[in-house]
């Protein structure tokens, strides 16, 4: 299985928490992520460019799915890209019964429930100190 190099972290406010945990066991894991925070100041367009060259440069896309990345057209809108570059979609679950939204249909995801299903999932081992 390929090594995560890159991630970019999709996400709504109401998991903003959660996103910097994915990112931080990242790091301990050299792995790089980027979480997308909005520039009030920059035009649309340009968030638009900024997303597209940020997924462009990762091995994946994480969705943590929430209540509001469910009925998000950011969230929504950076799957599509992801699915059009044909980057890797892992779904960590805020909630353990949460229903993956349809416009996740006819994607290719992997689910994961805990930050250490991560490691699982690329077979990665933290160095545990005694």
């Amino acid at each position: 299985m390929k090594k995560l190099k890159r991630a970019f972290i999709s996400y709504s406010t109401d998991a903003s928490t959660k996103a910097g945990q994915v990112s931080k066991h990242l790091a301990k894991l050299g792995v790089e992520s980027f979480i997308f925070e909005k520039d009030l100041s920059e035009d649309s367009g340009g968030h638009h460019a900024r997303i597209r060259s940020e997924i462009e440069k990762s091995d994946a896309v994480i969705l943590i799915l929430s209540v509001k990345s469910k009925n998000s057209s950011w969230v929504s809108h950076e799957l599509g890209i992801a699915s059009g570059m044909n980057k890797m979609i892992i779904v960590f679950r805020t909630a353990h019964n949460m229903k993956l939204p349809d416009y996740l249909d006819g994607y290719q995801v992997s689910i994961l429930q805990t930050i250490d299903d991560l490691d699982k999932r690329f077979g990665l081992k933290l160095k545990r100190n005694s």
